[in-house]
């Protein structure tokens, strides 16, 4: 990571530059070698932080207004700065593949999603969705094991893990899945709603999380509900007919 070794670099330079012309003794150096790490790193994060928000602005309006190639572009252009943002390729891989997907390209919407980070929760469950629909539900399972680890306050996602646990007959797992949520998040009504229509062997309820669970396409919304928009919250739907 450039920022990092940039950052240790000066800091050490400076830090035991005093120590070498007998300015300060060495345990001194230790202290301001720390301090001036943060200190660097504060400067360096908001320099990178300047250079990529017109950037995610342009990504933002862009998909807003159904320019999705033109944001898929936006979100390309950022990605050398991966090299000097901790976590920044595997975010940006996260929204190029929900991107891609709802612009039906599928083939490298799930070459993205599978390098989306493990902290974008809403990716890795689309990826998820996915693969079970393609029939590869015991990875799918993985994945949403995997992603909940570090997303242990996601409704939606522990949610879709006890669904397609449940549809394949794993309903004491299920249930193990949702209790567990439960005791984290006690107050997700969705989620203790749908722990109890388990333990009484009845039918989740996945339509309290509304569009955000028929876009993973799962489960086909009402046809009260009209018309469905298919991509996530932030983007319109792409134009008919596009591939």
């Amino acid at each position: 990571m450039y920022s990092f070794i940039l950052c240790s670099a000066v800091a050490l330079l400076l830090g035991f530059s005093g120590t070498f012309i007998d300015w300060w003794p060495w345990y001194w150096a230790i202290v301001f070698t720390v301090i001036l790490f943060v200190a660097c790193w504060i400067v360096v994060t908001r320099r990178i932080s300047a250079q990529l928000q017109p950037a995610m602005s342009r990504f933002q309006q862009q998909a807003q207004a159904g320019h999705l190639d033109g944001a898929m572009q936006t979100l390309e252009s950022m990605l050398p700065w991966g090299k000097w943002v901790p976590l920044l390729t595997g975010q940006l891989q996260a929204q190029m593949g929900m991107l891609a997907w709802y612009d039906h390209k599928k083939d490298k919407a799930l070459q993205l999603l599978e390098k989306s980070s493990l902290r974008a929760p809403d990716a890795r469950l689309l990826l998820a969705c996915i693969l079970h629909n393609k029939g590869d539900t015991a990875r799918a399972l993985t994945v949403l094991q995997t992603a909940s680890i570090v997303n242990k306050k996601h409704p939606l996602l522990h949610n879709t893990w006890a669904w397609i646990l449940h549809r394949t007959e794993r309903s004491d797992e299920a249930q193990k899945v949702l209790a567990d949520f439960c005791k984290r998040m006690p107050d997700d009504a969705p989620s203790k709603d749908n722990l109890l229509r388990l333990q009484n062997r009845t039918r989740m309820n996945m339509g309290a999380f509304d569009m955000q669970w028929y876009a993973l396409g799962l489960e086909n919304p009402p046809q009260t509900m009209g018309q469905m928009r298919r991509a996530p919250k932030g983007f319109r739907e792409p134009p008919k007919g596009r591939g």
